[in-house]
């Protein structure tokens, strides 16, 4: 919702310095912008390797207007919507910090109310794009007996009932083939929901406590909450490294948000990273967790799936341990994999082709 906090969160995970409130005012483009993930392994494998080049794994934030009245009214439209279609997982910043400068448009806090209100939103779009799909699909049945389009409509009858008994689609079991094909709507309610609780510094010891409070949202799969007190995360994301880590241990906060809301974002998507590392480069991959070595050959080049030998895969932390890949190759760390093999997180794969 409007006033929940969602640009300050958004300036505190990208540094960015975008202007809170613009979007009350009536602002229409989101903020945007791509962050480096701060992934330790990467700098780690470039301090045994020394490459020319460093290239951490990024994500990219959209900070879009909020839900607001005017905004559901126009659901429908592409200008709003569009935004929030294109997107691998939604993040909902829910208020939960108290401001009599800041006027919350349903007066009373109350977060459980501001989830429900969101997933009812969602699942009511997606219910309205179901239906009218559902009535051209009827006519051309009627029409061509199109063994496709009934499997269609069989398909879409399955997530209208959810969405009826007010499930989100990422509750419903589809097949991979069903899932792929239900990609191509970009279902809102389909998509991994991430709730960050905007709460104030004098929570920050209660945020256990609030989460807790709000945690029947986690009966649904592909969600996950976190809190976060924007305010302050978006200052410290202002300061040098080294004041921020200071700061942070004197205010007990052991991890940024950007951390967890990494980890947590990950986790909801089912990402890994997997490296490759020589002299001239160091980079981390993000690939989607069962990925087999052939098809993560694929993510690094075109080629390199074409061309597929042999994956040498090694165990980042036993790498380390090693401190050589050619010791890592004496103790026998160095396994020799085919193209079934699938890629697990902290993977540093050497891939053998043919050009």
């Amino acid at each position: 919702m409007p006033f929940s906090g969602k640009t300050t969160i958004f300036n505190a995970l990208t540094q960015a310095r975008a202007k809170t409130g613009d979007f009350s005012a009536g602002a229409k483009e989101p903020n945007r912008a791509v962050v480096k993930i701060p992934d330790d392994r990467v700098y780690r494998l470039a301090e045994l390797y020394n490459p020319k080049k460093v290239t951490p794994a990024e994500v990219e934030w959209v900070d879009v207007c909020g839900m607001t009245e005017k905004v559901k009214e126009k659901a429908s439209e592409a200008e709003f919507l569009g935004h929030l279609r294109d997107v691998d997982a939604l993040a909902l910043v829910v208020r939960v910090f108290e401001d009599e400068c800041v006027v919350h448009p349903q007066g009373k806090i109350d977060a459980q109310r501001d989830i429900q209100c969101f997933e009812l939103d969602m699942i009511v779009i997606d219910l309205d794009i179901i239906e009218k799909r559902m009535t051209k699909l009827e006519k051309s049945i009627q029409i061509a007996k199109s063994d496709a389009d009934k499997k269609e409509f069989d398909l879409l009858t399955r997530c209208k009932e959810a969405l009826e008994k007010e499930m989100p689609l990422r509750d419903v079991d589809f097949t991979p083939e069903e899932d792929k094909y239900l990609r191509g709507f970009a279902f809102l309610s389909l998509k991994p929901l991430c709730i960050l609780l905007n709460i104030g510094e004098a929570d920050i010891n209660n945020k256990d406590a609030l989460e807790k409070e709000c945690s029947e949202i986690l009966k649904h799969k592909k969600t996950g909450i976190t809190s976060v007190c924007g305010k302050l995360e978006a200052e410290l994301s202002q300061l040098e490294e080294k004041d921020r880590i200071a700061f942070m241990q004197d205010m007990g906060i052991k991890e940024s948000a950007l951390d967890r809301i990494l980890d947590l974002s990950y986790k909801l998507l089912g990402l890994v990273s997997f490296f490759t590392a020589n002299e001239n480069e160091v980079k981390a991959w993000t690939i989607p967790y069962g990925t087999t070595a052939l098809k993560a050959a694929g993510t690094v080049h075109t080629d390199m799936e074409k061309g597929f030998i042999k994956a040498e895969v090694m165990n980042f932390e036993k790498l380390m341990q090693a401190g050589t890949l050619h010791h890592a190759r004496e103790k026998g760390e160095l396994k020799l994999e085919g193209k079934s093999y699938v890629v697990q997180d902290g993977d540093v794969i050497f891939f053998r082709f043919n050009v």
